[in-house]
């Protein structure tokens, strides 16, 4: 029995330009997914109330977005600059106080397109963040429900990373098209069946390049199906 992922999404514009003072990368609406639909007064709510294991949550798909971000960025490798993860939910925690309405998504969009830069980066390779170096393995063992908190971290995780590739992608606001977050974490589920000991990022890095080639003509192997 698997457990079981969110799939619900919803199609916004985050009005980049009114939030961080910048111009949306891609001017097509932005599609998020899971715990960045929550608004700032539940967001809110977990730290007046000290609820560490529903606070968990913002910060594993937090992670996922600044990894997805990260990955799709074209010329910095991580958009938190100077900051951390700590950082950046403190940034998150001060808007969110002033908007208590708005999405977690928009607080999560402020920082990566307000934090500083940091220094030149030696490396070429995207920063990440959270579940991204836990294996394939891993993941499917929390799938197969022998570790539930994991599975909640890896289904936060991804739902964070689709939605931060989709806020900062130059090409399209929806890199899984038509198909659904639940069609996507059956592929990720097979992939990682035949790839064990990779990183889990890796298997994310591979269901978006599937998706990008197969929107543009590139690729063989067909779009992630939706079921």
């Amino acid at each position: 029995m698997h457990t079981r992922f969110t799939t619900r999404a919803i199609t916004i514009l985050l009005l980049l330009a009114a939030v961080a003072g910048s111009t949306p990368a891609c001017a097509e609406p932005v599609t998020v997914y899971g715990v960045g639909l929550e608004s700032c007064h539940n967001y809110l709510d977990t730290l007046a109330n000290d609820t560490v294991r529903d606070r968990v949550k913002f910060v594993d798909w937090l992670s996922g977005f600044v990894s997805g971000v990260n990955r799709a960025a074209r010329h910095r490798n991580n958009y938190l600059g100077l900051a951390d993860l700590g950082d950046g939910l403190l940034r998150i925690e001060h808007y969110c106080q002033a908007r208590p309405h708005a999405l977690f998504a928009e607080g999560a969009a402020l920082i990566v397109y307000g934090a500083r830069t940091g220094p030149a980066a030696h490396s070429l390779e995207p920063v990440n963040y959270g579940a991204a170096d836990k294996t394939c393995g891993q993941y499917l063992e929390a799938r197969e429900e022998r570790a539930p908190a994991n599975g909640a971290e890896f289904r936060d995780w991804v739902a964070g990373y689709l939605s931060g590739v989709n806020t900062i992608s130059l090409t399209t606001g929806n890199v899984l098209g038509g198909a659904e977050l639940l069609d996507a974490v059956r592929w990720l589920d097979a992939w990682c069946d035949a790839h064990p000991l990779t990183a889990f990022s890796g298997a994310a890095e591979a269901l978006v390049l599937q998706n990008e080639r197969a929107a543009s003509g590139s690729g063989a192997e067909p779009r992630v199906a939706a079921q």
